[in-house]
């Protein structure tokens, strides 16, 4: 198996050149950056040109922080056993009171989350309640409808029956009023007959 080759292109230089390029550059009093690693490595070490001064800088800032972690590494190795024994205890110490902290928080946020569900569930129940209040008032609404409905349809019935009743008498009365005005003529007619006879007898 061949081993993969690296890509992009190779730095101008190496990492001992960068060490050597901060540690100028501090002895100056500035800020290490790529800018100011670059100047010292071209002017003092006499590093060719053409350096990327941005990667530089990334490269600049690793070293950077791997040069405090090894100080920070040798500052805690050479604490006495009593000292970090002391750390570990209170490294414990304040772990279990920041997750004493945390679960008392968690705790009385489930809490207030039960009681807001519990609350939330009332609310829901009482609107079911209403809801079926509600639909159950429509039905009824309905049913009275329905029932002034049949009402109204009886009641056209026996409109339509006594109308036809009303009709018929009118038309009986009005047969009857026909036939008494018939009968008065003939007593008219008979009438004067028989006094047109008693005036003949007469003379």
């Amino acid at each position: 198996m061949t081993e993969k080759k690296k890509t992009g292109r190779p730095p101008k230089y190496s990492e001992a050149q960068v060490i050597e390029g901060i540690e100028i550059v501090e002895r100056g009093g500035e800020a290490p950056t790529g800018d100011s690693v670059k100047n010292a490595m071209c002017t003092e070490l006499k590093v060719a040109g053409g350096i990327n001064a941005q990667s530089l800088d990334k490269e600049v800032q690793r070293l950077l922080e791997k040069r405090e972690q090894e100080r920070r590494d040798r500052l805690i190795a050479a604490l006495p056993s009593a000292t970090l024994d002391l750390a570990k205890e209170i490294a414990l110490q304040v772990e279990a009171a920041v997750l004493g902290h945390m679960g008392e928080q968690h705790h009385e946020l489930r809490a207030f989350a039960g009681k807001k569900m519990a609350a939330l569930n009332v609310d829901l129940g009482n609107q079911r309640e209403q809801i079926r209040e509600l639909l159950s008032r429509i039905e009824k609404k309905d049913a009275e409808i329905a029932e002034l409905e049949d009402d109204k349809h009886d009641l056209k019935g026996h409109l339509d029956l006594a109308t036809a009743e009303i009709a018929s008498l009118k038309e009986r009365i009005a047969a009857m009023e026909s036939e008494e005005d018939f009968q008065t003529r003939m007593l008219a007619m008979m009438r004067e007959t028989l006094g047109q006879q008693s005036g003949a007898t007469a003379g």
